[in-house]
């Protein structure tokens, strides 16, 4: 294996040499971006269900999945739930301190004295059994998926499923309860212990070594180390540079100034702006004026009410001139009229030639006059020092993971609930603010939800963006998080499972609840996005959703956003490590060059634009469901076993 180490490591040198060039980063993005397309057209491909509505295949493996195995164990979301809350509280320590225990013998380990040194550890001290606690397994897991999925993603799969999408995406979340406790319990079944109490598990032991009792030995393998594979390039892009990339672009955000003099064009080349400007939406025909607002039709013949505060608010055009407050009349009664609703394009300057200028922000390319472009484009004082901000995370990030899963423990058990409670106490002061408006925002929630209120596919495409966005954003199926629960010390491994269960409803049932429901209520009269059209900056509008009710909330979001993409870089490193380690060996010097690269590409996310770089990480993360599922459905007996062994050591105490 070290062959292909050092092969790894010399193919990765000379890409971080260029990466560190100005300008080179594009190069190296679209030259990567036509290399790999097809790979990540392959994973989120889309079928065809009926006119204008698609799945993405993945979505229909992990949905179908977690309903087999939601039936298979009798409802285990809700029958199991109650049982989970009490392991997390310790009711059931004494338990699980004592009676036999699965501990398997690693393939690196011998004997110790003529003794195996993983039986030594059952037999003297139930502490060592494990490295973490179930309430810092489940946070260091959590950390991984409570992110900007459940702040920018939501807003996106509202904005495009309307409010409906929300009721789907409660229902995604609780039957990936299933999913999760199957792999979790799986994770602890067959992981391994090595001489200094290091635990090693996940998919790749359990696709190894439970297939392997299955009679299918090369099969595991083959799975085993393809899981691997993904799992490393996803720990590398999406768990990694993605997260610093959004986490200084938040902070550039928050302190961008104005580009007002032309004077100021001259050493913008090169620099990152955000550029504001109102794009045409639709055309709307006016119905009625009164002394509070506007009643309109859109093009499908559906009637909004519209406050005169926000219609000015807009820019409303009509015959090709400006509305104003004096125009507001019964006189437009039937008048037809261009929306232009506001919009933003973050990019590089890429070139000022004559009056125009060319923005770049990765995928496409926007020429704006100079005239338009000064005053409504910000410049951030932070634009080019990115490589900074990512050698500070970068130091950071290595001072946790240096420490191995009980170092990351004990970081994610007092950021992810720290970071989690200020950001649903946010939500919870304006749901309060805005209390009598709640039973209405639930209306539209279940009211959308089999209707569809004029959605694409109307309840059908409904459905679908709620599943997308809970599937994408728990990760249940995907196996990822099975890698931080087989830590745990414990001598059941359904007690552990039972915990993960808690993961999806926590991630998905209440925070990305809370946002929707601040959302929708916040939208009230659609002024922040038009259901049915889909936002290109969930976080942007998510972010104007809370400030219209709290002033301040901006600052808050940013250190939010820090703050979950620091949790989910440590947690991820740990999950690519585990794989790293599986392909390679344990050894220190494998374990040092591991967390260096890593380390490494989080100032290079940072810094530079490598979305291609970025998307094939993510197609990485959602393959990895492929071994892992096929693996789930072959072993789901075993973890039957290990439910049963918990709930008779339960009856019996």
């Amino acid at each position: 294996m070290k062959k292909y180490l050092f092969g790894l490591i010399a193919t990765i040198i000379p890409v971080l040499s260029f990466a560190a060039e100005k300008g080179i980063d594009q190069k190296i993005d679209e030259a990567f971006g036509a290399g790999t397309g097809w790979f990540v057209q392959g994973i989120f491909a889309e079928i065809p269900v009926m006119e204008g509505v698609s799945i993405p295949w993945v979505l229909i493996v992990l949905v179908v999945g977690a309903l087999f195995f939601t039936i298979y164990f009798r409802v285990i979301n809700i029958t199991g739930f109650k049982t989970a809350i009490n392991i997390v509280r310790g009711k059931y320590d004494e338990i699980e301190s004592g009676g036999d225990d699965h501990v398997e013998v690693s393939d690196t380990v011998h004997t110790v004295d003529g003794d195996n040194p993983d039986t030594i550890r059952v037999e003297g001290d139930a502490d060592h059994h494990g490295e973490v606690s179930h309430f810092q397994a489940l946070t260091a897991a959590l950390s991984a998926t409570v992110g900007l999925g459940n702040i920018a993603g939501v807003a996106v799969a509202i904005s495009i499923g309307g409010p409906g999408a929300t009721f789907w995406m409660i229902v995604a979340g609780l039957i990936g309860m299933a999913s999760k406790f199957t792999e979790c319990t799986l994770g602890v079944r067959y992981r391994e212990i090595d001489e200094n109490g290091r635990v090693y598990g996940g998919p790749m032991y359990y696709l190894s070594k439970g297939l392997k009792e299955r009679g299918l030995l090369k099969v595991g393998r083959v799975l085993a180390i393809v899981f691997a594979i993904m799992c490393i390039g996803g720990s590398f892009g999406g768990g990694n540079m993605f997260q610093s990339n959004q986490a200084f672009a938040m902070l550039e955000s928050y302190s961008q100034s104005d580009i007002k003099n032309e004077s100021n064009l001259k050493d913008l080349e090169g620099s990152t702006v955000i550029y504001s400007y109102f794009e045409k939406d639709s055309l709307f025909t006016i119905k009625s004026v009164n002394k509070k607002d506007i009643t309109t039709l859109n093009a499908k013949g559906k009637k909004e009410k519209i406050t005169k505060e926000t219609f000015l608010a807009d820019s409303i055009m009509i015959n090709g001139e400006k509305v104003t407050e004096e125009m507001l009349t019964d006189e437009l009664n039937g008048q037809s009229f261009d929306y232009y609703k506001p919009a933003t394009y973050t990019g590089e300057v890429q070139s000022i030639k004559d009056d125009v200028v060319t923005l770049y922000d990765g995928s496409e390319k926007m020429e704006v006059d100079k005239a338009s472009f000064l005053g409504n484009a910000k410049k951030s004082p932070l634009d080019g020092v990115g490589w900074i901000f990512g050698i500070v995370m970068a130091i950071l990030v290595g001072i946790v993971i240096i420490g191995g899963i009980k170092k990351i423990a004990k970081v994610t058990d007092k950021i992810v609930p720290f970071m989690v409670a200020i950001y649903v106490i946010s939500a919870l002061v304006i749901l309060g603010m805005n209390f009598s408006q709640i039973p209405s925002a639930f209306g539209e929630i279940f009211g959308g939800a089999f209707t569809g209120y004029g959605i694409a596919g109307g309840m059908f495409g409904v459905l679908i963006q709620g599943f997308r966005r809970a599937a994408f954003s728990n990760e249940a199926g995907i196996g990822s998080a099975s890698i931080a629960h087989s830590a745990v010390k414990t001598k059941y491994a359904a007690s552990e499972g039972l915990v993960a269960l808690l993961e999806p409803f926590i991630d998905t049932v209440l925070v990305c609840t809370m946002t929707a429901l601040v959302l929708i209520i916040s939208n009230g009269d659609q002024g922040l996005f038009e259901y049915g059209v889909q936002v290109t900056q969930g976080v942007e509008v998510t972010s104007a959703a809370f400030e219209s009710n709290i002033s301040w909330f901006p600052i808050v979001l940013t250190i939010a956003v820090v703050l979950f993409a620091f949790s989910t870089m440590i947690s991820w490193s740990y999950y690519g490590y585990q794989a790293w380690t599986y392909l390679f060996g344990r050894g220190k010097m494998t374990e040092y060059t591991y967390k260096f690269i890593f380390c490494v590409f989080v100032v290079i996310g940072a810094a530079a634009q490598l979305q291609s770089v970025i998307d094939f990480s993510d197609a990485m993360i959602f393959a990895m469901l492929v071994p892992n599922m096929i693996g789930l459905f072959f072993l789901a007996p075993r973890v039957r076993e290990e439910l049963a062994k918990f709930k008779a050591a339960i009856k019996k105490a």
